[in-house]
């Protein structure tokens, strides 16, 4: 709030001035000030779809699989995606959203919440009791979700948070600011095993029923409804206004933004489905893989450098009423790959290294190309160290045929049996209800010169996980 001093006439000026001074000040304090205003976009442009509980963004988190909760306990994670508004119904990400005055800068903000009100939207924190801050009920039973507001690192909730909107394009002839999609920060989801597996509750229940845990093949997460959503806050474009909501307000009961058409919704609608037959986790990794010196000239002239590395996986063997596990790449098998990180993938599309199934040559350094101090025309391949077999990486966690939905599998994509001769059973830990056994798998990186590339010197530093997961 600015302050304003009323203008005084000295005592010793003549009553003449003293009257003009005091017209001029009831003509400051009277005059109707500047208002800067947000509006949203025409509908036709910017439709009701990306609101919709049929049109969110979705989360591609693939199969789920619940194994024993020997393998796999109470706080294990499950999977994790990351969508972004551009991929809502309807829009993409040039679809002008909002339009504000150049004045409105600093004072826009995105607003966000889970879907509060719904049973398996957002309205209950089921993950609390077991230590697992922000992660809500979903339309799965024993299975929550977390969703993070990547640019703020805030955890949505059912209270309304927001965060100052610093992205956005500049009409300089209209003197607008032109919020689009794409400006919009991308949400993060987490999904982690919780040991509620009650129906719930909450202020409204769309998605009635539930899937039974005892089916063997994948349930489709055909509920609709919303997990979180993100809204607009801005000049002439808040609660004053009737189309959104404040900070700290309780969505279960206040939701002015939806009758507003003013937000994008994101959601699990499609894009996840849930099993419950014995399978594998990773127990442990070499956490590092460090290379022998190599020069520049040396890698040019074609040597290379390999170090080996092990992955540890502890599986269910399946007794009585559990089918027993079954290592491979087809549906309902279980397999392993290793995924490269999302720049390390975006170099290596760059250069031409992801093959039509989707599975990568090369894994390259995370920031390949953006950063000067990083080495270039260089890569590593992988191998198995036992068979010598040349391997792919991963880009995806996504995997096989499912809603419609078809994802590349098989080892041209990076998914690979998991197997082992020498197959090490271990006495199940109390109270387990299946047994148990560790797989080993021993596999070569090799660094070396990228085909049709020439290595320049620098730092070499990648990022890769290790996925096991039902297909």
């Amino acid at each position: 709030m600015s302050s304003r001093a009323p203008l005084r006439a000295r005592q010793d000026a003549p009553a003449v001035l003293r009257l003009a001074l005091l017209a001029l000040t009831l003509w400051l304090l009277c005059a109707p000030a500047a208002q800067a205003v947000c509006t949203r976009n025409n509908a036709a442009q910017y439709p009701f779809a990306p609101l919709s509980d049929g049109g969110s963004a979705q989360f591609w988190f693939g199969r789920i699989n619940l194994a024993s909760t020997a393998i796999q306990p109470v706080g294990t994670m499950l999977g994790s995606a990351v969508a972004s508004a551009a991929e809502a119904s309807g829009i993409n990400g040039d679809t002008l959203l909002w339009s504000c005055d150049l004045a409105d800068a600093g004072e826009i903000y995105e607003v966000f919440s889970t879907n509060g009100d719904d049973r398996v939207g957002g309205f209950a924190e089921i993950g609390a009791q077991d230590g697992l801050s922000g992660f809500y009920r979903t339309w799965f039973p024993g299975v929550a979700l977390r969703l993070t507001h990547l640019r703020s690192g805030k955890v949505l909730s059912r209270y309304y948070q927001s965060s100052k909107l610093e992205t956005y394009d500049v009409d300089e002839t209209n003197k607008k600011i032109l919020i689009r999609a794409r400006h919009l920060s991308p949400i993060k989801a987490e999904l982690a095993r919780v040991s509620d597996v009650s129906p719930g509750t909450g202020t409204s229940n769309w998605c009635p029923g539930r899937p039974d845990l005892r089916r063997r093949t994948g349930v489709p997460y055909t509920c609709t409804q919303p997990n979180g959503y993100i809204m607009l806050r801005g000049p002439g474009y808040n609660r004053a206004s009737n189309h959104g909501d404040d900070d700290g307000e309780d969505h279960a009961y206040r939701y002015r933004f939806f009758g507003a058409w003013n937000g994008i919704a994101f959601g699990m609608r499609m894009g996840a489905s849930l099993s419950a037959i014995p399978s594998c986790v990773v127990q442990n990794v070499t956490p590092e893989v460090v290379f022998p010196p190599v020069s520049e000239e040396e890698l040019n002239q074609g040597q290379t450098r390999q170090a080996d590395f092990t992955l540890s996986f502890r599986c269910d063997e399946g007794t009585g009423s559990l089918p027993p596990l079954v290592a491979g790449t087809e549906d309902n098998q279980t397999a392993f790959g290793i995924q490269v990180s999302p720049g390390a993938l975006a170099a290596a599309r760059m250069l031409g290294y992801v093959n039509a199934n989707e599975g990568v040559r090369y894994l390259l350094s995370d920031q390949y190309g953006l950063d000067p101090s990083v080495a270039t025309g260089v890569g590593i391949s992988l191998s198995d160290a036992q068979t010598h077999q040349q391997m792919l990486f991963l880009s995806s966690s996504l995997s096989g045929q499912w809603m419609g939905q078809s994802f590349p599998s098989g080892s041209s994509a990076g998914w690979y049996r998991l197997s082992s001769p020498d197959q090490s059973r271990c006495p199940p830990p109390i109270p387990a209800a299946v047994n148990q056994y560790t797989v080993e798998k021993r596999l070569t990186a090799t660094l070396q010169k990228l085909p049709g590339q020439t290595v320049t010197s620098g730092r070499i530093f990648s990022t890769a996980y290790v996925i096991v997961k039902v297909q």
